[in-house]
C-alpha cells in the first residue's frame, strides 16, 4: 500500500530513510534547512524543500499534517528535534518517528507522546556486535517482552540434518519457515533436511535463541 511520508532532517540517517521509502514506492517529502542536502536528494524523492521544521505554519502549508507518517531525523540540534516532534505530534493524522540522541532526549520524546523512538547509532552498534558474535545470524526483529524473530543461515554443521538437530522443543523455540533457493516452506516439513545456506526463521526469547547457536 502506498503511503505519504515526511522526513525532517536530510543528513545520512534521514536521507537513507527518505531514499528507501521512495524506493519502496511511497511518496516522500524531505525537509532541511541546508540547501546542499536538499539539492542532493531533490531528484530522488517526490519533493525536497528548504524549510524550517520548527515553524508549524510552514509545515502545515507544505501539507505535513496530511501525511501518514513523519520522521524527525534531525541529529545535532536537540532543540530543533524536540520542536519538530512537538509540532508533528500536534497534528492529528501522522504517526511520528523521532531520532533520540541520548537517554534524556529519549525521555523528552516519550513525554511528547512520540509513537516510535529510534537510537540508530546504538542499535547499529548492537547489531554489529551480535553479528560478530553470532555470524550465522542474518537479521533479527524484537517483538517486545524479550520475544524475537531471528533469521539464521544453515552452516556446514547443520546441513544434512533435520529439525531435531536444532533442539527447538526443549528450548521452547519455533521454526516459522525455511527458505531454500526460491522455495519457501511455511510451516516447514518436519522431516526436512537442511541444505547449506538455507535461511531459517526462528521465534523465541533471546536467551533461548542464544542456546542453540552452537547447533547452527
Amino acid at each position: 500500500m502506498k503511503h505519504t511520508y515526511t522526513v525532517v532532517g536530510l543528513g545520512v540517517f534521514g536521507s537513507t530513510i527518505a531514499l528507501e521509502l521512495s524506493r519502496l514506492g511511497h511518496d516522500v517529502m524531505g525537509i532541511d534547512l541546508n540547501p546542499n542536502l536538499v539539492n542532493d536528494i531533490a531528484d530522488k524523492i517526490t519533493q525536497a524543500v528548504i524549510a524550517d521544521a520548527r515553524d508549524e505554519k510552514i509545515l502545515r502549508d507544505l501539507g505535513v499534517h496530511e501525511c501518514d507518517g513523519v520522521v524527525v531525523a534531525i541529529g545535532e540540534d536537540i532543540e530543533a528535534n524536540i520542536l519538530a516532534t512537538l509540532i508533528a505530534k500536534g497534528m492529528t493524522r501522522p504517526k511520528v518517528w523521532a531520532k533520540a540522541l541520548n537517554p534524556n532526549h529519549h525521555k523528552i520524546l516519550e513525554k511528547l507522546g512520540c509513537d516510535h523512538i529510534v537510537h540508530p547509532e546504538h542499535e547499529m552498534g548492537l547489531r554489529l556486535a551480535r553479528s560478530m558474535t553470532y555470524p550465522e545470524v542474518m537479521d533479527y526483529i524484537s517483538l517486545g517482552n524479550d520475544q524475537f524473530t531471528v533469521e539464521v543461515r544453515a552452516s556446514e554443521r547443520l546441513a544434512g540434518h533435520n529439525m531435531d538437530a536444532l533442539h527447538l522443543r526443549e528450548n521452547d523455540l519455533q521454526c516459522l519457515l525455511i527458505k531454500h533457493a526460491n522455495q519457501l516452506m511455511a510451516p516447514p516439513p518436519s522431516g526436512y533436511e537442511f541444505k547449506l545456506n538455507d535461511k531459517i526463521l526462528l521465534l523465541g526469547t533471546l536467551g533461548n535463541l542464544r542456546k542453540i547457536t552452537k547447533y547452527l
